[in-house]
C-alpha cells in the first residue's frame, strides 16, 4: 500500500488485496475476542451513511459506481483491525517510510513530465498532469492529499536523515507547484495545532532549519512560476472574483450555493447517492450557469455538504459522529502523527468533496483506519 502514490489509477485498489488476504488468513490464528469489534462498527459506519441513500436513488449507473468507490470504507476496517499486533508496528513503519518515497518519486515524474511539456501556460500544465500523464489519472487535488501526508510523516518522524530532507524539499517544492489552495491552508491550519499544542519541541534549531528551507523552496517557486501561487490566493481576497464563472474561486462559490440552497430542500434525507450530480447539474443550468455544466462536473467542493446532500442531515450527524470518535480515541493514545494526518483530511473535507472519486475514498480510509486500529501501550509502540 507504500506504493499507493506511484501505481497507475488502475491499479490502486487492487494494492488493498494483500492487506485483505493476510487479515483473512490471520483469522484462522485470531480470538474473536481480540478484535476491536467497537472500532469496526463504529467506522464502517461512514460505509453505511452513504450506502442507505443507495435505495433512494434514481440514477442507478451513478449510484452504483459510488458505492464501489466507498468500499475501503467497509473493507478496511476489518483488514486493519486483523492485522497481528506483533508486526503492527513494524509494518507500519515500513509502510510510511516506502509512502513518503514513493510521493517523492511521483514528484520527479511530475517536474520531469512538466518540464517536457514546453508550456508557460500553468493551466495548461495543470490539465496535461490529470488527464495525460503517463496514465496516471491524477488530478492535482488528490496528489495535493498524498504529499501533505507525507510532509507529515516526514517532518514528525523522530529520526531523521538526508534522505528524508531531500523528500522533504521534493515534496514541499511540488505540492507548492500544484498550489490546491484547500490542502495548502489545510497544512497550515496543522501546522499551527501542532506549534500549539507542542511549542516546547518546536523552539529549536530544527523549526529553524525548516523555515529556511520552506522560504528557499517558497521564493524558486514564486520566481519560476510567474508568482502564480499568489495569484491564485489573491483570488479569494477580491469581492468581483467570487460571482466570476470563469475563475476557481468563482466557481467554488456558485456551486457551493446552489448546494446549500438544495440542501435545505431535502434535509432530512437527501437526493440519495446518485442523483446529486444531476441535481446540481439543473440548479446551475437553472440559474443561468450553463456553461459550467459542458465539460467539468462541479460536485460541492465540500464533503460535508456533499454528505449533507446525499444522505441528508441526518447522514451528516452520523457523519460528524464517526468523526469525533476516532478523533478522541487518537486524542488519547497520545499518536500525534495519527492525529495530525487525521485533522490534516478532516480540514481537506471543508475544501474538496474527497469521497466522491477512487483515490481520495481509498486514502482518507486507508489512514483513518491505519491509526485508529494500531495497538498502543504506554510507551506508544510495540
Amino acid at each position: 500500500m507504500g506504493l499507493f502514490p506511484i501505481v497507475p489509477f488502475a491499479a490502486k485498489p487492487f494494492l488493498l488485496g494483500p492487506l485483505v488476504f493476510v487479515s483473512i488468513f490471520s483469522l484462522l490464528f485470531t480470538s474473536l475476542k481480540n478484535i476491536d469489534w467497537n472500532t469496526i462498527l463504529i467506522n464502517t459506519g461512514i460505509f453505511l451513511v452513504f450506502f442507505y441513500s443507495y435505495f433512494y436513488s434514481d440514477n442507478d449507473s451513478q449510484a452504483n459506481k459510488q458505492i464501489i468507490r466507498l468500499l475501503p470504507f467497509l473493507v478496511l476496517p476489518f483488514g486493519f483491525a486483523l492485522v497481528p499486533k506483533e508486526i503492527y508496528y513494524k509494518a507500519s513503519r515500513l509502510f510510511f517510510r516506502v509512502f513518503t518515497i514513493s510521493c517523492g518519486i511521483f514528484c520527479i515524474l511530475i517536474f520531469v513530465y512538466t518540464y517536457y511539456l514546453h508550456s508557460d501556460d500553468i493551466g495548461y500544465v495543470y490539465s496535461h498532469i490529470t488527464f495525460e500523464l503517463w496514465g496516471y489519472r491524477e488530478h492535482p487535488i488528490y496528489i495535493s492529499l498524498y504529499l501533505g501526508i507525507a510532509l507529515i510523516l516526514l517532518l514528525w518522524n523522530s529520526k531523521k536523515n538526508y534522505l528524508d530532507i531531500l523528500l522533504f524539499i521534493i515534496i514541499l517544492t511540488a505540492l507548492l507547484f500544484l498550489t490546491r489552495k484547500g490542502n495548502i491552508i489545510s497544512l497550515l491550519v496543522v501546522g499551527v495545532v501542532a506549534f500549539v499544542s507542542r511549542k516546547k519541541l518546536f523552539f529549536n534549531k530544527n523549526l529553524i532549519r525548516y523555515s529556511t528551507l520552506i522560504l528557499i523552496i517558497l521564493s524558486f517557486i514564486i520566481f519560476f512560476f510567474d508568482n502564480y501561487i499568489f495569484t491564485r490566493f489573491q483570488e479569494v481576497f477580491i469581492a468581483s472574483e467570487w460571482k466570476n464563472p470563469v475563475s476557481s474561486t468563482g466557481i467554488r462559490n456558485i456551486v457551493l450555493q446552489v448546494c446549500a440552497d438544495l440542501s435545505f430542500e431535502k434535509p432530512v434525507l437527501g437526493y440519495g447517492l446518485g442523483d446529486v450530480q444531476d441535481d446540481i447539474n439543473a440548479r446551475l443550468i437553472q440559474l443561468g450557469y450553463v456553461s459550467l455544466t459542458f465539460v467539468h462536473q462541479y460536485n460541492a467542493h465540500n464533503q460535508y455538504l456533499q454528505t449533507i446532500l446525499s444522505s441528508g442531515y441526518l447522514g451528516l450527524i452520523l457523519f460528524l459522529g464517526i468523526m469525533l470518535y476516532n478523533f478522541l480515541k487518537l486524542s488519547k493514545s497520545h499518536n500525534k502523527i495519527g492525529l495530525y494526518i487525521f485533522l490534516y483530511i478532516v480540514f481537506c473535507f471543508a475544501f474538496e468533496s474527497l469521497l466522491e472519486r477512487q483515490n481520495g475514498a481509498i486514502i482518507a480510509a486507508l489512514f483513518l483506519n491505519l491509526f485508529a486500529f494500531k495497538p498502543q501501550n504506554e510507551n506508544n509502540h510495540y
